[in-house]
């Protein structure tokens, strides 16, 4: 009588498909925009509420050229 597990209901195909396609998504911006990419906004974010301004602006400023480089490319990929 303890050990009785409940039957887990499968998600709906929709719902699946779209946070498979988030999940997709969100790994290919961090794929193409890379570790300095990301870690330029983790990092920005801690320093700023902990006052670091200086430095918190120097790791935002490196995830500003990373993001402008793939829009960069996308936008000549969509030009050719």
């Amino acid at each position: 009588m303890a050990n009785r597990k409940k039957a887990v209901k499968p998600l709906p195909v929709e719902k699946v498909g779209f946070v498979k396609r988030i999940f997709n998504s969100v790994k290919k911006w961090v794929v193409g925009n890379g570790i300095e990419g990301f870690l330029g906004l983790i990092i920005g974010l801690i320093l700023l509420p902990l006052g670091f301004k200086l430095y918190a602006g120097i790791a935002f400023g490196v995830f500003a050229t990373r993001n402008w480089d793939l829009f960069k490319n996308w936008v000549r990929g969509l030009v050719k």
